[in-house]
Parts: C-alpha cells; structure tokens; sequence
C-alpha cells in the first residue's frame, strides 16, 4: 500500500490520539503530518501541509470545521468528517465529504471510511460521497419505521418512504414503488417519531417529505415542492422560510 499523509484536525486531545492509534494500528505505512486543534491553527496547517486524508471534527472549540473549509484556498486531499452529532450528515454532504464518522469512533467503522477513500478513482474523490454512502456511514441505511397495520407492524426502510399525507385521523404513506398504506394513526403520529430524523420535512401541516425525492422548489402560489412520484406539495405560508433554509442546507 503507498504511504499517505495524514492531518488531523480536532479540539479533544483524546480524540486525535484515538485516529492516530488507529492509523498506526491498521495503517502503519501512513504518515500524520499535522494535527490542530481550532479553526486559525487548521486553516494555517491546511494551507502550509498538503495532505491525502484530512479527518475533520465538525465541533472546534472557536467554530466548526465547515469554518475551516471556507477559509481554506489551498486544495484539499479526502475529507472525512468525524462528530459526535449526526444532525450535520447532510450538510457534510454539501461540503464533499467522502465520508462521514459518527464519535465514539469504532475501529471497524474508521478502517471502513479510510478503505472507501482509497477504493475511490481521482475523479470520483472530487465529488462528494453519494446519499446511500452516507447512510450506510451513519448505520442508517436500514433504519426502519414500524407502520401500524390491521395484521399488526409492517417494518419500512426509511429511505424508501417518499411521503406521508394526513386525511384526518388516518394518514397515508406512500412509498418508492407508488405503493400507499393508509394508517388509521394521525400525521403526529409520524411526525413525532420523525422528529430527529434530518432527512424528512413537513413543509405544510398535511405533510412530511424525505428531503431524497424533492426534486424541484417551485415559487409560484406561495411555494410548492415537486416530488419524483410527480406529487406537488405546498408550502405554508409559515413554514416558508423554514423549509428554504432546510432545503438550502440539504443540497449543493
């Protein structure tokens, strides 16, 4: 295996000696070249040391890792992102991240993300990871929601589930296939269990999205959304300003 250069940068001391007893322990041939533990100090470091790996904490003590990554002209090996708070999944996305470590790290998961940098082409490794990565990288690739049905539970793959829809005190789901199971539960029901889930939306008291299937934001008539399934969703006139900032935060 070729010898690569490694920075890492976090504000926990502990934190950075645990990636580097794992870079020695299953990576012995690479190199850590720098590490920084605040923003000032890791733009300096990122601008004077070039490296293939940057593992970068999201949370620094006088600011975020996303900071970094403003501030920073210089070009950039594979970013790895490692918090210890999975709320900024999506935003890590739009940052290029190739991978993505949920804290405490564990061994397997960081040999996991180095592997899949190094699997990846030069061309590939300019782009950011894909959603289904990015999942798996969070353990929520298969994640499921118990769905009350007259024969009991029916578990579905979150990332299946296009759209929730209120009619009452039922609710229908509606999934990647246009399948729809009408649930004699109300819209809170889901929205309650949704509610630390980043990936799903309600743009409209009626609704809740996965952010996966929006495929436009149409303006006219007080704001809509357009699903791949062809569905038009509103907006709220008081969700509005929400839901852009939502969505200006989950894509490129």
């Amino acid at each position: 295996m070729n010898k690569k250069n490694i920075i890492i940068i976090d504000d926990e001391f502990d934190a950075r000696r645990v990636l580097a007893k794992y870079m020695e322990r299953y990576f012995p041939d690479f190199v850590i070249v720098g590490e920084a533990d605040n923003v000032d100090r890791a733009v300096s470091l990122l601008e004077q040391v070039k490296a293939d790996i940057v593992f970068l904490d999201i949370n620094l003590g006088d600011g975020t890792g996303f900071d970094v990554l403003d501030a920073v002209d210089a070009k950039l090996g594979a970013i790895i992102f490692t918090t210890a708070f999975d709320q900024y999944a999506l935003k890590a996305f739009n940052y290029h991240a190739l991978d993505y470590l949920l804290k405490p790290i564990e061994p397997e998961s960081f040999v996991n993300a180095v592997e899949h940098v190094l699997a990846l082409t030069p061309k590939e490794k300019e782009s950011s990871i894909d959603m289904t990565s990015l999942l798996k990288s969070l353990g929520q690739s298969d994640r499921k929601l118990g769905i009350p049905t007259s024969e009991g539970l029916k578990f579905i793959v979150l990332e299946r589930i296009v759209m929730f829809v209120a009619d009452a005190s039922y609710c229908s789901v509606f999934l990647d296939d246009r399948s729809e199971i009408v649930v004699s539960k109300p819209l809170k029901f889901f929205s309650d269990k949704l509610e630390n889930v980043s990936t799903f939306l309600r743009p409209h008291k009626s609704y809740i999205v996965n952010v996966h299937f929006i495929e436009e934001y149409i303006k006219e008539d007080g704001g809509s959304l357009k699903l791949s399934n062809g569905k038009l969703i509103p907006i709220s006139r008081q969700k509005k300003d929400e839901i852009l900032k939502e969505l200006n935060n989950s894509f490129i």
